[in-house]
């Protein structure tokens, strides 16, 4: 079959490019004509551009003048780093051409296949985007349109969100959700059944990642720390681990911003895996750091932040056992390992599962 995928691939951020590349890889591999259907929305461009727009005059020269210099001291590493996702986008993903508005979305493809990532998430796409529920402008029928692992990371909706998700699933024939939550938070606007399945980096097999982890990239021992939302506090956690474990501190960073720009700022998404696989240990606020560490079965403690962006790392360990590596972000903590001879039997039970969904969603 021809399947389009439609997610968040443009975004310059490690886990929406790496879970489009999974979902990808896994379609291919059981023999389906896979592309990524190359919606750019403004809102998914702008937080990534080299030119932010960012320095603006409001009469303090000097002002002006500092705010000036950050740009121009980080814009070189933001350029190398723009190019590093553009290649892997460019490169690693089956893109169809550009495209930037509900009316160019093809009509062509057999199956329409929406997430993972946050695509059902008001903040990112600035009010609910009607392409992440397939409401396209042509004729709908004869075609196949499913979730799967469609995330939100919002645990209440407004009257404006509800009166939006009435009636917008039921176009769904299948329905896959990241998170625990969103079962019982969406069950009233459908009358299909909703399945909780693994995000698409979980649901492949680990080795689709080993064409990206030949050789280290850092030689020492180190502790690998990944934030999204930088956070001191969490920085202090994984020096605390450090020390204990005789390694180093490496950061990988989110975003190369003059604030935050101690660290790893210009690495690949090929750069990205390399680095948890190698690691000693992580420290991370982030889902997908979550999620990279348990592929590569590595010691790791996921630090709650309680901005509210916890849900998606807690669902996860909720469902293989492994809550204990949640900490606050006034822990702590004392090193331990991880008894992976418990996890990934589960993991692998998981896997399974929400492989046979996607399997049997596509056969329907």
């Amino acid at each position: 079959m021809k399947i389009g995928i439609l997610t968040f691939h443009c975004a310059h951020n490690y886990g929406a490019v790496l879970q489009c590349y999974a979902t990808q890889e896994f379609l291919r591999s059981k023999g389906h004509d896979v592309e990524v259907i190359n919606y750019r929305p403004e809102y998914l461009l702008r937080p990534y551009r080299i030119f932010r727009k960012r320095v603006k005059y409001h009469g303090v020269v000097l002002s002006y003048i500092k705010n000036l210099i950050k740009e121009l001291i980080v814009f070189p590493a933001r350029c190398r780093r723009w190019r590093g996702f553009q290649s892997f986008i460019n490169n690693r993903l089956c893109l169809s051409k550009p495209i930037y508005d509900v009316s160019s979305i093809p009509s062509d493809y057999d199956v329409y296949l929406v997430g993972s990532d946050q695509v059902w998430n008001p903040i990112i796409t600035e009010g609910l985007d009607g392409v992440y529920f397939c409401d396209f402008s042509f004729e709908k029928g004869g075609k196949k349109y499913l979730s799967y692992a469609a995330s939100m990371e919002i645990t209440s909706l407004d009257s404006e969100t509800r009166l939006f998700f009435n009636g917008k699933l039921n176009s769904f024939d299948a329905i896959g959700v990241r998170e625990e939550y969103m079962k019982s938070l969406l069950s009233s606007f459908t009358n299909r059944p909703i399945r909780q399945v693994l995000d698409p980096t979980l649901m492949v097999p680990t080795g689709i990642w080993d064409k990206f982890v030949s050789q280290p990239i850092v030689q020492d021992k180190y502790v690998l720390v990944y934030q999204v939302q930088y956070d001191e506090k969490t920085l202090r956690i994984a020096h605390h681990i450090a020390k204990q474990i005789s390694a180093k501190v490496v950061t990988i960073l989110a975003d190369v911003k003059y604030e935050t720009r101690w660290g790893r700022k210009e690495d690949t998404p090929e750069d990205f895996v390399n680095m948890f696989r190698n690691a000693a240990c992580v420290v991370t606020t982030s889902f997908h750091g979550t999620a990279f560490s348990l592929i590569f079965n590595k010691p790791f403690y996921t630090v709650r932040l309680n901005f509210g962006w916890d849900t998606r790392s807690t669902s996860l360990l909720n469902q293989i056992g492994l809550q204990d590596r949640l900490l606050d972000v006034t822990s702590i903590p004392e090193f331990t390992e991880i008894d992976y001879s418990k996890v990934n039997p589960k993991l692998e039970r998981l896997r399974q599962e929400s492989q046979d969904f996607l399997i049997n969603a596509l056969a329907d």
